[in-house]
């Protein structure tokens, strides 16, 4: 009987074993930082298509560019010095997918402020105030010119390679010009088209001065903070400055003899000025503005930038860390254009939130202010940038303003003023190029992330008494 009950033991043992599973062994996760460095390697070395360039302009419109450049081009070549007492201020938001320009009168009633409309057919994406960051070269002439001709080569995303650290390699390989040549050719273009506007237009009205004070181009904080990225924008300002007065006749190896030799230092009344003290700018005077702890989140075309600050009393910005990546909405296109996925995207999206976000928060910077147990009130969210409307850029911020991240404050989207446009638009694109218009002393004092020292936590000490043999 032993023996049977035994032999029945061993059977349901035996059966119980074959119908376990065996363990599964779960792969280990992929850490954010692995998949962040995969999506900036797919998107770091590509022109992403941002949308469709036009293959020509009206004729009239034409005409009224080349007018432009050439009146634009004469008042450049005079070499005059800014007024410093009663001159304009023009703001150049020098985008990846855009550019935008306005330009101010200070210290006059109401302060002035108009932003230049772009052609009809180079608008981006129908705005009227957003004129697309795109060159053509005209194999005919050997010329560069900023609207489409037949045969013309398109030249595009330079401003992307720049910012991928790509400066120096060729915009396209069927054409020699570098991103930083293709840059400043644009730049010179624009310049001298701007100048000839503003007289032709006369934009202000009887305020408008006839000399500048300041142009004022807007770069991203982290490459404002940055020696190499600082350095490369001056250069390429320097040679657009320099070529300008030629707007007419531009040339590949004009451009490329003038950037060559232009030096690492700014034209008299040229000044790069980083975007965020742009935003603050525009934001900071608003009635809805307070002081704090902020983050920036500025979602352009190639690039996502995010700036953790402090704003006091809307006069000065501490900066306690920045980042700019390629993360944009066009940037989205092209990492899944590569087979990556959406949500590795959004993941490297928040590994560079957490990374700036991370920074600000820790006991050496600015814990106080951003760390959910210390701060005392919500981190307040600014949000920017066209980009910010895909779906996957939307779920990333819609996950910022929550009680375990920023803290449950609902979002702010700064507008500039309604008198700066005659035309219906979205009027918050044009927000950088509008703080950019402000005089340099009234803009927020800011000190960038290298500039602000990190905290020595404290220690506590232990309690210590004096002994006997020590009075």
């Amino acid at each position: 009987m032993k023996a049977a009950y035994q032999a029945i033991l061993e059977a349901e043992r035996a059966a119980a074993a074959v119908k376990q599973p065996a363990p599964v062994v779960a792969e280990p996760a992929i850490p954010r930082e692995t998949i962040f460095r995969k999506v900036i390697a797919a998107v770091s070395n590509t022109t992403p298509m941002i949308e469709p360039r036009p293959v020509s302009i009206t004729p009239q419109n034409q005409a009224m560019i080349n007018r432009a450049i050439v009146d634009g081009a004469a008042q450049l070549a005079k070499k005059l010095q800014p007024d410093l007492d009663d001159g304009f201020i023009v703001g150049f938001d020098f985008g990846t997918s855009s550019v935008k320009l306005a330009v101010s009168q200070p210290y006059h009633a109401d302060n002035p402020t108009k932003a230049m409309p772009a052609p009809e057919g180079l608008q981006s994406f129908g705005h009227p105030y957003l004129w697309q960051t795109a060159l053509w070269l005209d194999p005919k002439t050997g010329r560069f010119s900023l609207y489409p001709l037949p045969g013309a080569v398109t030249l595009e995303g330079f401003k992307t390679g720049i910012i991928g650290a790509h400066g120096g390699e060729l915009v396209r390989l069927d054409v020699s010009i570098t991103r930083v040549e293709a840059a400043a050719a644009f730049l010179a273009l624009h310049f001298a088209h701007f100048f000839g506007w503003y007289r032709q237009a006369t934009p202000l009205g009887p305020a408008g001065a006839d000399q500048f004070m300041a142009v004022n181009v807007g770069i991203p904080v982290a490459a404002h903070d940055d020696a190499r990225s600082f350095s490369i924008f001056k250069r390429i300002v320097a040679a657009a400055v320099e070529l300008a007065p030629f707007a007419s006749r531009l040339t590949p190896d004009l451009v490329r003899q003038t950037h060559s030799r232009s030096p690492d230092r700014l034209p008299t009344g040229f000044y790069l000025v980083p975007e965020l003290t742009a935003a603050v700018a525009g934001y900071a005077f608003a009635p809805t503005s307070q002081p704090g702890s902020h983050m920036l989140v500025d979602v352009g075309a190639s690039t996502l930038d995010i700036v953790a600050f402090n704003l006091v009393g809307r006069e000065r910005v501490a900066v306690f860390s920045a980042a700019v990546e390629l993360l944009g909405a066009a940037a989205l296109d092209s990492a899944l254009s590569r087979q990556l996925s959406a949500g590795d995207f959004k993941r490297a999206c928040d590994h560079e939130f957490e990374e700036v976000f991370g920074r600000a928060r820790s006991p050496e910077r600015a814990q106080d202010g951003f760390h959910a147990a210390y701060r005392r009130k919500p981190v307040q969210l600014l949000v920017t940038g066209g980009g910010c409307k895909t779906e996957v850029h939307d779920r990333f911020i819609a996950e910022m303003p929550t009680e375990r991240v920023l803290g449950a404050a609902p979002s702010i989207h700064p507008l500039p003023p309604k008198a700066m446009t005659d035309m219906s638009c979205d009027r918050s694109r044009l927000l950088l190029a509008y703080g950019l218009t402000r005089d340099l002393p009234d803009l927020p004092e800011i000190k960038l992330p290298s500039q602000v020292p990190s905290i020595t936590p404290l220690v506590r000490m232990e309690s210590s008494f004096v002994g006997p043999e020590m009075t």
